[in-house]
């Protein structure tokens, strides 16, 4: 038993303790009543009940989305950006296939595609994110991938009806 504890401590010690930077919360623009999803935002991470994905030092996101692993790297392909400036973004792997674009001088993200969600198919990733003010808000314009899984997985669809 006292090993155990030790061992525990030792484990504990050597994680990485990434500083929280704010909550984000989403829900389906369809269903305004609903009570939104909070996602914690950490330096290069997202996380909730259901989800845990983080930015690896090869660029790549890696962790766990509705209990599916996902694996998703930036690919060299690129759509054209749709407004000058925009910055666009393609993403895949084991966890889905999506194009991102930063919009509005980084005021909203539109995601296209879609994410694997293992045997139960694919999840349409078809949405377009307003992005607010921030420390949270400021790593998710570094890190747009994190938010749209984040977005799919709250159930936004489409576009906001403000």
């Amino acid at each position: 038993m006292r090993l155990a504890l030790v061992v525990l401590l030792a484990l504990a010690a050597c994680a990485t303790a990434r500083p929280s930077l704010g909550d984000v919360n989403l829900k389906p623009y369809s269903r305004s009543f609903d009570s939104p999803t909070t996602f914690g935002v950490q330096p290069g991470r997202i996380i909730s009940p259901e989800i845990d994905l983080a930015v690896q030092d090869d660029g790549c996101i890696r962790g766990t989305a509705a209990r599916n692993f996902v694996q998703l790297c930036s690919k060299a392909e690129k759509a054209e950006p749709s407004e000058p400036g925009a910055l666009v973004q393609h993403w895949a792997g084991s966890g889905g296939d999506f194009t991102l674009e930063i919009l509005d001088h980084g005021k909203k993200l539109r995601a296209d595609g879609f994410l694997t969600q293992g045997a139960n198919g694919a999840l349409p990733l078809q949405a377009t994110i307003p992005l607010g003010q921030g420390p949270q808000w400021d790593e998710l314009r570094k890190n747009p991938a994190l938010l749209a899984v984040a977005a799919a997985l709250a159930g936004v669809r489409g576009e906001p009806t403000q």
